[in-house]
């Protein structure tokens, strides 16, 4: 397996710095967070009435970082939320809960430059991650997150007080046939090869480009991020898949102790999922409001499928919340989705706590 190089590198890595971590008793540091939520959904109508269900489930996502020398450190990041779909008609309470690695990769971090390498996100696109409210996430998520790749991604930060801070990144990757596909609990299944699919290669066959910026004079907190994309065709594909993603986002100060964060972001997947001449496009338009721990949220976004048979679907959701300065968070929310002329309505809410160490 490919994977054999990456983790010996870094086996090599924390070698040869050893007696530099010995000599100074501020390492190892251990530093991390645990993040909690009980979310339920109430999907009440349908156009499919097979769809209407009601799901209770939770999610434990811890993360941990092994912070070797001021340079180097280990991250690891753990999910446990059920890893199937309720069945048509199911009512489910904390059921099908499975728990897998996300993540696990070495990091060197050293003034401008940085490099990770190990199972990781490749950082593709924003608003499947920070598009705000209960459901503000789901379309990007499912689309073009992406996600469980074993990969080697580069970055280099410009900045200046002229120009403000601009990091360009650079990455190749393929999608996770390890033993880190699998989940432990409930199983959801291990990843192969001949299951097919973009990025599934194990080669690094695959790539990711992007540039994120920030901190731009006389443009506030204004920040963007625009990449590009390209997933090589595995077993059974008919295309490479190729897509960009461009986003624009910000948070300011408005009248009452306001904070108004608008998002934007526009993704164009070609050949998407593999398929020859099946072109997606994504358009996100979402933004969230904030006065002493309240937050008010709205976030649309539409997805044009253009392929044999085109396809137009849209989700609308908006929610509101509370933040309790201990770290607890409650949020509800109301969807309506259209997808393949099925209409569907879902209120939701969400408890979330995070334990920091």
């Amino acid at each position: 397996m490919l994977i054999r190089p990456v983790v010996i590198a870094a086996i090599a890595l924390a070698a040869q710095h050893a007696a530099a971590w010995a000599q100074d008793q501020s390492y190892p540091q251990i530093s991390g967070e645990v993040v909690f939520e009980v979310e339920n959904d109430w999907t009440y109508d349908s156009d499919d009435r097979a769809n209407q269900n009601n799901d209770l489930f939770l999610t434990i996502e811890p993360a941990l970082t092994l912070q070797l020398s001021s340079s180097w450190s280990i991250y690891a990041h753990a999910v446990l939320e059920p890893v199937r779909d309720p069945e048509q008609f199911e009512n489910r309470y904390f059921e099908d809960n499975g728990l897998y690695v996300e993540d696990l990769f070495v990091e060197y971090a050293d003034g401008a430059f940085g490099a990770k390498a190990g199972k990781l996100n490749v950082g593709f696109g924003v608003a499947w991650d920070i598009a705000p409210g209960v459901f503000g996430t789901d379309f990007g998520e499912d689309g073009y997150e992406i996600s469980e790749r074993i990969g080697v991604i580069g970055n280099y930060t410009f900045a200046s007080e002229q120009a403000g801070e601009h990091r360009v990144s650079v990455g190749s990757f393929f999608l996770d046939t390890t033993i880190l596909s699998q989940s432990t609990l409930r199983g959801r299944g291990d990843t192969r090869k001949r299951d097919g699919g973009v990025s599934n290669t194990e080669d690094f066959s695959s790539f990711v480009v992007a540039v994120d910026g920030g901190k731009i004079p006389k443009l506030g907190n204004l920040a963007y991020h625009a990449a590009y994309l390209h997933q090589a065709s595995g077993v059974g594909d008919t295309a490479d898949e190729s897509a960009v993603a461009l986003a624009l986002y910000t948070s300011a100060a408005v009248a009452g102790g306001i904070t108004v964060s608008p998002l934007v972001e526009y993704v164009h997947q070609e050949d998407a999922a593999g398929v020859a001449d099946r072109d997606i496009d994504f358009l996100t338009l979402a933004a969230q409001a904030e006065w002493n721990g309240f937050n008010l949220a709205v976030a649309w976004t539409g997805r044009r499928t253009d392929a044999a048979a085109d396809q137009d679907d849209y989700q609308f959701q908006v929610s509101a919340g509370y933040a309790f300065d201990f770290g607890l968070t409650f949020d509800v929310g109301w969807r309506i989705a259209d997808e393949a002329d099925v209409e569907t309505r879902t209120l939701g809410a969400i408890v979330a706590y995070t334990y920091e160490f």
